[in-house]
């Protein structure tokens, strides 16, 4: 059976002009539209929840703004242990609303 962990194995055993050349293929051709559907690409994404870092990021803003959307029961989201996560489905709703508000 190939696995992530024996591939990864082969190529650090690579000389390093293969592996260059290796990872030039996978710049061009790894996401190609015809060989991957945007499901199979981002569905595990849509799955895990956002952390404030990365949904500051996602958002385009500091993390103390999101802190302060969090705060202000401007964000909706959720706590795991004490951490604050966000589902991306939010995120992106909540994202499109404030780009279409002047």
């Amino acid at each position: 059976m190939i696995t992530a962990e024996k591939i990864y194995k082969e190529i650090l055993e690579m000389p390093l002009k293969e592996r260059e050349k290796l990872f030039v293929v996978i710049a061009k051709r790894g996401f190609e539209k015809d060989l991957y559907s945007h499901k199979d690409v981002f569905e595990d994404i849509r799955r895990a929840p956002f952390t404030i870092r990365e949904a500051a990021e996602y958002l385009e803003v500091a993390e103390i703004t999101v802190r302060r959307w969090v705060r202000d029961n401007i964000l909706k989201f959720k706590r795991i242990g004490r951490n604050i996560v966000f589902d991306a489905d939010v995120l992106k709703e909540f994202k499109k609303k404030r780009q279409i508000q002047p």
